[in-house]
């Protein structure tokens, strides 16, 4: 038996070692713990880049934008529904650019009801565009959140497929 406060050698670790795309490596043992399919692991499964941003979509620049009317009302409300709280700004990322989404995630809930109560789904009660350029929009609406109204303006550039929005300001 050895004293107490001995000193006991210990080989190295390996320096580099097992990765997932090595033959042979077996999946990880689940005994016990909640089993994830992973998709490097599953070879019927294709492997799926990790992206913590939306992929940008270069703007072509060739031919006239998409119609901008269509999409607009729906963009607002969802706008709207992200600063009151009862959407996930994520589900936007496909239509803002990176410094947008970070403003929604940082304002979202901001026109929620205070006091604990429900969250009235906010309406938006009129928008205005403006197109100062060709594939440049800037647009006002005005969102009604049941105990008060607010402005928001937003900028949207034609970008590739769609429009992104590129400017967000609350009044």
């Amino acid at each position: 038996m050895k004293p107490p406060g001995s000193i006991r050698v210990r080989p190295a670790p390996a320096w580099e070692g097992p990765y997932d795309d090595e033959p042979g490596l077996s999946p990880p043992r689940t005994e016990g713990a909640l089993a994830l399919a992973l998709p490097g692991l599953d070879p019927a499964r294709p492997r799926v880049p990790l992206r913590l941003v939306p992929p940008a979509r270069p703007d072509t620049g060739t031919g006239p934008p998409p119609p901008l009317r269509p999409l607009l009302p729906r963009l607002a409300q969802a706008i709207a529904e992200v600063l009151a709280g009862s959407r996930n700004p994520a589900q936007l990322a496909a239509y803002t650019t990176y410094e947008v989404l970070c403003q929604l995630e940082r304002w979202s809930g901001r026109l929620g009801q205070k006091g604990g109560g429900p969250t009235p789904t906010p309406r938006v009660t009129s928008v205005h565009v403006n197109e100062p350029a060709p594939r440049i929009a800037e647009t006002c609406l005005v969102i009604d959140t049941g105990r008060r109204r607010r402005a928001v303006a937003l900028r949207l550039e034609a970008a590739g497929p769609g429009w992104r929005c590129t400017a967000l300001q609350i009044g």
